[in-house]
């Protein structure tokens, strides 16, 4: 290359340097204005119709809930003790375990049986039961058919006296009545129970 050139060729580079100081000052002056998203695409209208079905099914669930009246427990969710006795006995056991219930703010439905006939018709029918107040023979038939929980939780190995509790102190040639849990009702709640009346309540007494 020749210095004739050469010099041509720095000219152009001075040129183009130049241009390019100037064009930078030019945007600098006068800046572009900021570049637009291109506008959304038009919703499907499958889209649209999905969601105006799940608004309409949104809002008749809201006007079915408002117009259903509030959902009343059924007898069945209330936790049941059941007492198998004679009349005398099964009142004076119901006051008893009454005053304590209600003192202690708790929910239990109480129904008397009579006699082992009474009892399974109540099992037969689907009758909620979790607490039982039974004679101490029928304890232990109920114990031997594997229906009797234990009525503390730290119970360990199983043994009828883990499951039977009388409510006074056996006697020769007496019936004998106390506390068992129904091992297909809610044995946690049931074991709160005699817990607190173990705890709180004033031992039974039949002639109270």
């Amino acid at each position: 290359m020749s210095y004739r050139d050469y010099i041509e060729e720095q000219r152009k580079l001075a040129r183009t340097k130049k241009e390019a100081r100037e064009a930078k000052a030019e945007r600098l002056r006068n800046p572009r204005p900021p570049r637009l998203d291109p506008p959304p695409a038009p919703d499907s209208p499958i889209i649209l119709i999905v969601i105006g079905i799940c608004l309409t099914l949104a809002m008749s669930l809201g006007m079915l809930m408002l117009a259903s009246p509030a959902a009343v427990p059924s007898q069945d969710e209330i936790p049941t003790i059941v007492i198998q006795g004679t009349p005398a006995e099964t009142e004076a056991i119901r006051a008893w375990l009454e005053q304590e219930i209600q003192e202690s703010n708790l929910n239990w439905k109480i129904t008397a049986v009579r006699n082992r006939m009474e009892f399974a018709a109540h099992l037969n029918a689907g009758e909620r039961v979790d607490v039982l107040i039974v004679d101490q023979e029928l304890a232990g038939e109920l114990y031997a058919a594997g229906m009797l929980a234990p009525l503390l939780k730290k119970a360990e190995a199983p043994s009828f006296a883990g499951v039977f509790a009388p409510l006074w102190d056996e006697q020769p040639f007496t019936k004998t009545l106390g506390w068992a849990i129904s091992s297909t009702g809610d044995v946690d709640y049931a074991r709160h129970l005699y817990t607190v009346f173990q705890q709180f309540a004033e031992p039974f007494t039949l002639n109270k």
